[in-house]
């Protein structure tokens, strides 16, 4: 893959593939697992985490569709028999969290799902129908443990513990509903649907959109704040909003389960320098006029790592709440200041002040999210296996409609490979196989 991009060279993008490679891990049966898989990287070791060997398939799949396809085998063979898929391999929680933090619970856990959409557009892109079908069985028996095992029966939001929401909860299950693990909740439903229909499972399909309907309804209710305009974490317990204004307030302007007012309301909340620094480096993942805010330097250690500092993991999910907002401008703006943030800083956390990396410095899921927004967002390609059908939809901001941009040898699939020219309003491209369709759109 070559690319012509402004502050984007060759060596950065092999440098991102390198930081993968340095994560992969051929010797999967030595760590419990039948097939390769992505570690997160760095003093993490070996071992499979189910957020991070998930996420970093996001943008390798555009790099080696077949190891893709074949990790997903991984999730398939070790879901437990009630659907629950483990935050990580030894499927037990260190003694403490990193920080010193005790933990209550330590068994019983999952991950934030990030699973579902991962899942969905890697088999979106695959001819492997046998894949599709046990994959789609996987997602079913999954998002069923999950309005199982976590739905909080008297306000309809799925509640989270420890990794299964950022900033990681701490307590037990049916206490704390945290705004990003019920949004993602949201998207497995969304994606689920998706294939069912593929599939033809037209009753679940049907079950999955009332679902989202009533998750949309609780969210709007009981994690939107009217004064502050913004969505909050909630207290199960004490049936309230918990205090904290993180950058996953953003996150329900995904599928627009914020519309509206909200909507209008999070977008100026957004653009508000003071809060999330968007014209700096972005996102903090809490709001720098919160009583929360902090940076942390060096290792990571635990929540306070997630009380300040910009993640590649918040920014995406708030560039794909954009577009789906058709706040296009915006999702172009902060994708391409998180490209440039990341770039050759691919670590797991950056400072929002000086942009320096901490924690793991080659980071597996920070490596593939910034291929990701490069690829997906910024030159907007997406590929349609069962239609044979190449989408390109470009994110660009004004400041990159007057360069000349390059994507060239883009492996679209084993067999296929695109070539991408865009200048201005014209876009031209060179596809390897004459069966299949292109759609541009800008």
């Amino acid at each position: 893959m070559n690319i012509i991009f402004p502050g984007i060279t060759n060596e950065d993008i092999a440098y991102a593939l390198e930081c993968l490679d340095d994560c992969k891990q051929p010797m999967a049966e030595k760590y419990g697992f039948m097939h390769p898989y992505f570690t997160p990287g760095g003093a993490y070791g070996r071992q499979w985490w189910q957020l991070d060997s998930s996420l970093a398939l996001s943008g390798y799949k555009w790099i080696d569709r077949c190891f893709s396809e074949t990790a997903l085998l991984n999730f398939i063979e070790s879901q437990k028999e009630d659907g629950r898929i483990c935050l990580w391999g030894a499927d037990t929680l260190p003694g403490k969290v990193a920080g010193g933090n005790e933990l209550s619970q330590i068994d019983g856990v999952s991950s934030l799902p990030k699973l579902f959409e991962v899942t969905y557009y890697v088999l979106k892109g695959s001819d492997n129908e046998a894949l599709k079908k046990s994959a789609y069985e996987m997602m079913k028996k999954y998002l069923e443990w999950w309005f199982n095992a976590r739905l909080h029966k008297e306000t309809g939001l799925i509640s989270s513990v420890f990794e299964e929401t950022f900033i990681p909860y701490l307590g037990s299950a049916m206490e704390y509903a945290a705004v990003d693990t019920n949004v993602e909740v949201f998207a497995g439903c969304h994606y689920t649907a998706l294939l069912a229909k593929e599939l033809g499972d037209e009753s679940y399909a049907k079950l999955l959109e009332e679902r989202k309907a009533s998750l949309k309804e609780s969210i709007n209710k009981y994690l939107w704040k009217e004064d502050a305009g913004a969505y909050y974490p909630y207290d199960l317990m004490e049936k309230k909003n918990v205090d904290i204004l993180m950058a996953s307030t953003f996150n329900p302007l995904r599928f627009s389960i914020a519309d509206g007012d909200k909507k209008e309301k999070l977008i100026k909340l957004l653009k508000d320098d003071s809060h999330f620094n968007i014209n700096t480096i972005p996102l903090t993942s809490v709001s720098k006029k919160d009583k929360m805010f902090t940076t942390t330097e060096g290792d990571y250690i635990g929540n306070a790592s997630w009380s300040g500092n910009c993640w590649t993991l918040i920014n995406e999910a708030v560039v794909r709440g954009l577009i789906d907002s058709g706040e296009d401008e915006l999702a172009a703006d902060l994708a391409l200041k998180t490209l440039k943030a990341f770039n050759r800083n691919l670590a797991e956390f950056i400072n929002p002040f000086d942009g320096k990396g901490h924690g793991v410095i080659k980071y597996a899921w920070t490596a593939s999210q910034y291929l990701e927004l490069l690829i997906e967002v910024v030159f907007g390609i997406s590929y349609d296996a069962e239609n044979k059908e190449i989408i390109i939809s470009p994110k660009l901001t004004e400041e990159l409609k007057g360069e000349k941009l390059a994507l060239e040898n883009l492996a679209v699939t084993k067999d296929i490979s695109l070539s991408l020219y865009i200048e201005g309003k014209k876009a031209d491209y060179k596809v390897s196989g004459d069966s299949v369709n292109v759609k541009v759109i800008l």
